[in-house]
């Protein structure tokens, strides 16, 4: 979604003694899986994102591995289950260098213990290595959840995340310094149902708040679909959502679906209502999405609708809504819920998702 119904804009190009200075993982010389590196050797490839375990995948969700990759890198290629040696996702919006991600579909994880390895090389130089290995449960996912962040096996789809301890209470936000388009952290796996999803978040800043369009936004992903694209492309460039959210680009906060398949045209629609919220103030929201269906028990379409309210006062009963047939139809199909967080810096509290069959009650729009 590195071009939400807007014009490009410019991202930011780290380098990675940026990201091994900033990291927390690279100050503790530490890569995961207990691969340990010098402070007189920067290591070829530092993994910051492998989970312990990957919730039920579906569709053109993948389970996702990320890191960083040393400038001397010329070719980063991988294999899983000692299958067929595929390249490394790097250098576009969504990954921009120095990291990388690898993309693994539902298809190819195996139930239970995978194997991952991962082969960098340099101009003239030899291979190094990494095995790793991560569990998969293709088990449906168990509702209610809350996700509290005490854990920091997060399961990322984009970017650098972190949890940390903000006054006896735990929160996730992009790790500081490595603000992006799209950072994505998936809160549940993939299931079918209905969701309500209910989160508080405060918004801390973004270097384009001072800028004409104001390119950035945060919020809910309350049905994530993942990257649509060709099997093989790598990072894969589509995408499949339904996102409530504040996006002062638009001037408010609102509710959008949206599907884009590879470099193909992107389809949206969308619903929003003038809303300026304010840095470090807590906003609690309230976003739901449901499949509507026939007689038969067909599917028709997807509805939305979201709200909001800031600390201190009572809750909100006014709702902003959408449906993905004035614009955006999207697959029926097995969705996660996730949290986004585009060119800006914001935390999230605990997040619990629930399953609905339709509107809690009638809205007021």
């Amino acid at each position: 979604m590195n071009d939400f119904q807007t014009p490009r804009i410019k991202t930011n190009k780290y380098t990675r003694r940026t990201f091994v200075q900033t990291s927390a993982l690279a100050a503790a010389g530490v890569i995961l899986h207990g691969c340990i590196t010098t402070q007189s050797k920067e290591p070829l490839i530092e993994v910051l994102h492998l989970p312990k375990s990957f919730s039920h995948r579906s569709g053109e969700l993948t389970a996702n591995v990320s890191g960083t990759l040393s400038s001397q890198v010329t070719q980063a290629k991988y294999q899983l289950n000692n299958g067929q040696w595929l390249d490394v996702g790097r250098g576009t919006p969504r990954v921009p260098e120095p990291l990388f991600t690898i993309e693994m579909r539902a298809e190819d994880l195996r139930p239970g213990t995978n194997n991952l390895k991962i082969e960098v090389s340099t101009q003239g130089g030899e291979p190094e290595t990494q095995d790793l290995q991560f569990e998969y449960d293709p088990e449906p996912i168990s509702l209610p959840v809350t996700v509290e962040w005490s854990n920091a096996d997060l399961e990322v789809q984009d970017g650098y995340w972190e949890t940390f301890s903000d006054n006896g209470e735990w929160r996730v936000r992009p790790t500081p310094g490595f603000e992006n388009v799209d950072r994505i952290l998936s809160v549940t796996g993939a299931f079918p149902e209905g969701r309500r999803v209910e989160t508080d978040l405060i918004f801390r800043s973004s270097k384009l708040e001072d800028s004409d369009l104001k390119l950035y936004g945060f919020g809910l992903l309350p049905m994530w679909g993942g990257h649509k694209d060709e099997v093989g492309v790598s990072p894969r460039r589509g995408w499949i959502y339904a996102i409530a959210w504040f996006h002062p680009y638009r001037n408010g906060g609102g509710v959008e679906f949206g599907y884009k398949d590879g470099d193909a045209a992107k389809k949206w629609v969308d619903s929003y209502r003038k809303f300026e919220p304010e840095a470090d103030v807590r906003y609690f929201i309230t976003a739901e999405s449901w499949p509507e269906l026939d007689e038969e028990g067909e599917h028709l379409h997807y509805q939305q609708r979201m709200k909001w309210w800031q600390e201190g006062e009572p809750e909100s009963d006014e709702w902003i809504e959408v449906t993905d047939a004035e614009g955006a139809p999207l697959p029926p199909g097995e969705y996660a819920v996730a949290l986004i967080a585009y060119d800006c810096q914001v935390d999230f509290g605990p997040v619990t998702v629930t399953t609905i069959t339709g509107p809690e009650e009638s809205s007021d729009i």
